[in-house]
């Protein structure tokens, strides 16, 4: 899907590491721009609800064991199990990637919104290049980001390290990335960094 087949639509692919505040910039992007906010983790967990398209095929993989009482997928087991068997991972994201791809395309092409972002820290996964027409790659430094995680989220160093191992480096963010947003201290700065970008780029805040 290239941009010369979506009139008058922009889709800007956000990306960035674990911790590095990519929905403080969504959030501007929605608030100040108008845009139409795609999350690809939130499109994934849509698709994994009874009824869903990938619910059969994940349960089938992982077996009973990965459902709530609920009869709904435990996400967080589900994380443990996929993380612990890279063969299993790789399985669902077989499934996962090319379905969540399709509904953040379906998304794409029906809404009237002419500013799109589409977020995923999975960016060759999330093939942005089929469907964005820029990547902003949301930075912040290793340290920030460990500090961020442990205080929100109370992860030990020994997983946020892990996290990150399974990650694109900084350098690879910045090698595919057409900008890049600092996000290393508060919202102000953060905001005055997009706000200097999307100017580069031909878009002015709308407050």
């Amino acid at each position: 899907m290239s941009g010369s087949s979506r009139k008058n639509k922009t889709v800007i692919g956000l990306t960035g590491g674990v911790g590095a505040g990519k929905s403080t910039v969504t959030g501007l992007l929605k608030k100040e721009y108008g845009a139409l906010i795609l999350e690809a983790d939130a499109i994934c967990k849509k698709l994994m609800e009874p009824g869903g398209p990938a619910y059969g095929a994940i349960v089938g993989l992982l077996g009973q064991e990965v459902l709530l009482p609920s009869g709904e997928i435990d996400k967080k087991r589900m994380a443990q199990m996929i993380f612990e068997d890279p063969a299993k991972r790789a399985a669902v994201n077989r499934i996962l990637h090319p379905a969540t791809f399709e509904a953040a395309a379906r998304r794409i092409r029906n809404t009237r919104k002419t500013l799109i972002v589409y977020e995923s820290a999975l960016p060759y996964e999330a093939r942005f290049s089929e469907l964005c027409d820029k990547v902003l790659y949301v930075h912040a430094s290793a340290a920030v980001r460990r500090e961020r995680l442990k205080a929100a989220r109370g992860y030990s160093d020994e997983k946020v390290s892990a996290i990150m191992r399974t990650q694109l480096s900084e350098e690879d963010f910045y090698r595919m990335a057409d900008g890049a947003v600092s996000n290393d201290g508060d919202r102000e700065s953060c905001r005055a960094s997009l706000r200097d970008l999307m100017t580069a780029w031909g878009w002015e805040a709308k407050s």
